[in-house]
């Protein structure tokens, strides 16, 4: 499953969140980092965003 994000450079990314690793705020909660096999991303989108998206593909999978 795809999750479309924002990088801090206002750049579109599409990232695999079956490759998620750990996802964590930084910068007071203005970023948040998420870690992939491939490396740190970091992201505008807030951590509550990313957590809401993985649980609605959690959900689709298992129907």
């Amino acid at each position: 499953m795809w999750l479309e994000l924002t990088s801090e450079s206002d750049e579109k990314l599409y990232v695999n969140a079956d490759q998620f690793v750990v996802i964590y705020p930084v910068d007071e909660n203005k970023l948040t980092r998420v870690l992939t096999p491939a490396g740190p991303i970091m992201v505008k989108e807030p951590l509550a965003f990313i957590q809401s998206k993985l649980e609605q593909l959690a959900a689709q999978k298992s129907v």
